[in-house]
């Protein structure tokens, strides 16, 4: 099951975001890129506090780190000091070990 979603301002409008959740099973999302790597639904799709659906932050910087570009790489800078524990080593165990995000987790 793949869940993605094309986003414009107006029905007529052109299409200007793709927003891409991945696949998984009725429980379980799924990495692409390695189908060992899953999460529960309710851990890789997380809420705002007005319910709008959003990509857990540590999976979509695994989604990033494949080839970084600099804007990736400020993300990951402000990003990975707010993770929670459990992200944290989430990402932390995903990453390729030589990757340089790894430096930016809290010692």
């Amino acid at each position: 099951m793949e869940n993605n979603a094309w986003a414009r301002r107006t029905p007529a409008g052109r299409w200007q975001i793709d927003v891409t959740l991945g696949g998984g099973t009725e429980t379980h999302w799924i990495y692409r890129r390695d189908p060992a790597v899953t999460r529960p639904w309710h851990e890789a799709v997380l809420h705002t506090t007005g319910g709008i659906p959003y990509l857990a932050p540590e999976i979509q910087l695994l989604f990033k780190s494949k080839d970084p570009r600099s804007k990736d790489d400020l993300d990951a800078g402000e990003v990975i000091p707010g993770l929670t524990p459990a992200q944290l080593e989430f990402l932390s165990r995903n990453l390729a070990v030589s990757h340089p995000w790894h430096r930016l987790f809290p010692s």
